[in-house]
């Protein structure tokens, strides 16, 4: 091996003879299960926070973070998905995007103290700038450590991504936030705990890749880096604008109260979306680039990888919004009533918020990444015209115009995927029209039993758990009745399943 190649990791994740596709199933299932923990976890600090908090502290950090998150992509410039994606890798390579990230973050963090007043000012709400000038202090941390944690995907260690990211969130924003929240803290407790995530999750990166860490400015390869990162910048670019713009034009619009409820609607709906939309994105994205010029297989992949997310959220998507008052009601209080709406109208858009991930993915494994980025800018411009004309109609409005938009975005990727894959229209449809067959009986079940006992005045708990066991008896009943309705890729969960817990096979009936 020459001197120039990267050291393996020393702790490597896939067993020697573990296939590709075993090493991505064994990837979602710790990312999966991590996610899904945190989620949990996120849920219950949201629901204490929220009893201690009020809506506008909500609002002021989540405009604060508008700012944070636009500095970051572009103190980032891509370089870190450039190293997951190139296909021979050397120490060059890694120390380059370190040294540039790094110096790329410190002076956007630098920007982000001295201009927080002006920056502030274009939001009209007091307490942004003291917010905003705390948050850049942990910018540049961040930035010594976004290429690290490329390497660790590239390196497909899911396990310990799964451990660092949970453990950073139980030790850094839980306690730090709860316990300030406690104490009185107010909106400080928000910003505190955001930054302790941030240094903690940092640290924890650089340690376990630390055996490849190191700085460098090669100005050759920092050029070859900076073409494939030109395009991913330019699509995380659209793709903040598109994220953040609804919150912008809610807070500058109808201020921090209406931001609070916005903000903490659209954050519980993305619960599931950061649960289903970051395992995609770590898992597959590394697993597609590995394929990326096998076209076949790279076809079924991407087939299969629509199936399982239509599979997935659509019924998720449909329970939402039929559980959506007892949701809010549950985790953020009786005071968030005006929440719900918004929520249940965000909710309805779930398919269309995390299915075009994986055409994203697929547009970078596949080097696309300039064609998927002016598709990105147009949505992000439809976002902005659906916000701003719903924004007259109030919160409820402006998650309306917002949903129109993300349908456009998805259906304009899935023809984007289609293309870059060869995949057939007519394969795309069939698997969205048996979900979407899944969905309407599961969200009907859940709806019927919680209108049933919301009519005798039920507790929302009573409500919520009978209207989820409802939609899971309907799942479990269509894969008893019409397993066909769940295709290949509820054959392919359930054969991942059984391989990891054979035991469960006393369980489930089998073809025979």
């Amino acid at each position: 091996m020459s001197s120039d190649q990267p050291p393996p990791d020393p702790e490597p994740a896939a067993k020697p003879g573990r296939s590709l596709t075993q090493r991505t199933v064994s990837g979602f299932i710790w990312s999966a299960g991590g996610n899904a923990a945190q989620v949990v976890l996120r849920m219950l600090v949201l629901a204490v926070l929220a009893r201690l908090l009020e809506p506008s502290s909500f609002g002021i950090v989540s405009a604060a973070l508008i700012v944070i998150s636009l500095l970051e992509v572009t103190g980032q410039v891509g370089t870190s998905q450039a190293i997951i994606q190139r296909p021979d890798l050397e120490n060059r390579d890694i120390h380059t995007a370190i040294g540039f990230t790094a110096l790329t973050s410190c002076l956007m963090g630098a920007l982000i103290f001295v201009f927080a007043a002006d920056i502030a000012a274009l939001f009209d709400m007091q307490g942004v700038e003291p917010a905003v000038q705390l948050l850049a202090l942990a910018f540049p941390i961040k930035g010594f450590s976004v290429v690290s944690e490329a390497l660790l995907q590239r390196w497909m260690q899911f396990r310990r991504l799964a451990g660092i990211t949970l453990a950073s969130y139980i030790f850094g924003y839980a306690l730090v936030a709860l316990t300030l929240a406690y104490l009185g803290w107010g909106v400080l407790a928000l910003i505190y705990g955001q930054i302790a995530q941030t240094v903690l999750l940092s640290l924890c990166h650089v340690f376990f890749t630390r055996h490849a860490f190191g700085f460098g400015l090669h100005w050759q390869t920092l050029k070859g880096l900076l073409v494939f990162s030109g395009g991913v910048s330019l699509a995380r670019f659209a793709n903040f604008f598109s994220n953040n713009a609804d919150n912008f034009i809610v807070g500058r619009m109808l201020g921090a109260d209406a931001l609070g409820f916005y903000s903490r609607a659209f954050n519980f709906m993305m619960m599931p979306v950061g649960l289903l939309g970051s395992v995609l994105d770590v898992v597959l994205y590394p697993a597609m680039s590995s394929i990326q010029t096998e076209e076949e297989r790279l076809r079924r992949a991407y087939l299969l990888v629509v199936g399982l997310i239509a599979l997935t959220v659509m019924p998720l998507s449909a329970v939402m919004v039929a559980l959506g008052p007892e949701m809010i009601l549950i985790v953020l209080g009786p005071n968030w009533t005006a929440a719900i709406l918004p929520f249940q109208i965000l909710s309805a858009c779930l398919l269309f918020r995390i299915g075009y991930k994986a055409n994203t993915i697929l547009a970078r494994a596949k080097g696309a990444v300039y064609r998927s980025a002016w598709r990105q800018w147009l949505f992000a411009a439809l976002v902005v015209l659906g916000a701003w004309a719903g924004h007259f109609r109030g919160t409820s409005g402006v998650a309306a115009g917002v949903g129109l938009a993300l349908a456009a975005q998805f259906l304009m990727m899935l023809d984007f995927g289609r293309r870059l894959t060869s995949a057939s229209l007519a394969d795309l449809a069939r698997i969205h029209a048996r979900h979407l067959t899944v969905a309407l009986l599961t969200g009907g079940s859940a709806y019927a039993g919680a209108a049933l006992l919301r009519s005798y005045e039920t507790p929302s708990l009573v409500v919520l758990i009978a209207g989820a066991a409802a939609a899971g008896v309907t799942m479990l009943a269509v894969q008893l009745l019409v397993p066909k309705l769940y295709g290949e890729e509820g054959e392919w969960i359930l054969d991942a399943l059984l391989e990891r817990f054979p035991a469960a096979k006393k369980l489930l009936p089998r073809k025979s």
